[in-house]
């Protein structure tokens, strides 16, 4: 019969411990719930692209030119400007046919109207960026390439001199445009 009475007695105080315990996880459970935490998990599945230009430094140099030059429009005043993408991580799909791939780009920099400002001693000129086709390129305007992206890539623009419309003064200049590249 004691034998019997501690059985009992330890059936029943495990099973309130369970539902306890049970009891317990719920209230924690609801309490996590309500701190609003999010947990996100993910990886890397592809590298970047390489970029490079026409020279280590990644600048464009203008030579020296005459301001009545710059109202004419000679070609002196342009230069071209070639990025050359590689190694952008060309991947296949289960049926060994490539994925499609798009660039998103933009140039950013100290503004002028649609064109970009310059630094220095010079006055009422600017520095317009125009893709292959001739487009103009304003600073912080969106490029969107979803043509695909090959593994090496291309990509020519033109830099131009232009006037500003204020009164021309010649001097040294120079400008930092920042390009930013999404591939995906």
């Amino acid at each position: 019969m004691i034998r019997s009475g501690v059985l009992l007695l330890l059936s029943l105080l495990l099973v309130l411990y369970l539902f306890g315990v049970q009891a317990c996880a719920a209230d924690l459970l609801a309490n996590k719930q309500q701190e609003g935490r999010v947990q996100l998990v993910g990886s890397i599945v592809d590298t970047g692209c390489a970029m490079r230009m026409g020279n280590e430094g990644q600048t464009v140099t203008f030579q020296p030119a005459s301001l009545d030059g710059l109202v004419r429009g000679e070609a002196s005043f342009q230069r071209p400007l070639n990025i050359y993408l590689s190694d952008c991580g060309i991947t296949y799909t289960g049926s060994n046919a490539l994925s499609s791939r798009a660039l998103k780009l933009t140039f950013e920099g100290e503004v002028d109207g649609n064109n970009f400002s310059l630094q220095g001693a010079v006055k009422g000129i600017a520095l317009r960026i125009k893709d292959a086709r001739g487009k103009l390129i304003a600073p912080g305007m969106l490029l969107d390439d979803s043509s695909g992206v090959a593994d090496t890539m291309v990509l020519n623009y033109v830099l131009e001199l232009v006037g500003t419309g204020s009164a021309l003064q010649a001097g040294n200049y120079h400008a930092t445009i920042k390009l930013s590249i999404q591939h995906f």
